[in-house]
């Protein structure tokens, strides 16, 4: 099983011994030419040797299962959603049905945290992926991130 390690911004990576929890940072550059996400295998200095996960994403993504909807820009009709996972910067949703959007399209999203408070989440996103029923989209306006999703990712 593979666990995800995050990039810092000067390629540098902390990797933790699952077997002897001992910490070593080491420069990963030349593993991050890959589109993709790479997966290494690391060999500590106890001699156990394990699997990581180079994630290159500049915030932490949740995992989520959030049922709301969205609907279009000036419109009224209603879409539902499940939000799959979430990110300081968007999220990634899915909709029973394939419908006909596109990327570059806003939309807005509603949503409630399965925090205490049950907290509604209303959106303005722009798509930036689409893959059959699953939507990835980028929040329209970063500032409001921590008024309302700030304490959610903690």
């Amino acid at each position: 099983m593979s666990k995800s390690v995050f990039v810092n911004s000067e390629n540098k990576v902390v990797f933790t011994c699952p077997q002897c929890t001992k910490s070593k940072t080491a420069d990963v550059s030349k593993f991050l030419d890959q589109k993709s996400d790479s997966q290494i295998k690391v060999r500590c200095r106890c001699g156990h040797v394990f699997q990581v996960t180079l994630e290159r994403r500049k915030f932490y993504r949740k995992k989520t299962m959030l049922h709301g909807f969205y609907t279009l820009e000036n419109a009224s009709k209603q879409f539902p959603i499940t939000v799959v996972n979430l990110s300081r910067r968007g999220l990634e949703f899915k909709t029973s049905q394939s419908h006909l959007r596109k990327v570059g399209e806003k939309l807005l999203v509603e949503f409630r945290l399965d925090d205490q408070k049950k907290s509604l989440i209303n959106k303005e996103v722009v798509i930036r992926r689409i893959d059959k029923n699953n939507i990835g989209a980028e929040f329209c306006f970063q500032d409001e991130y921590d008024k309302i999703l700030g304490f959610y990712f903690f």
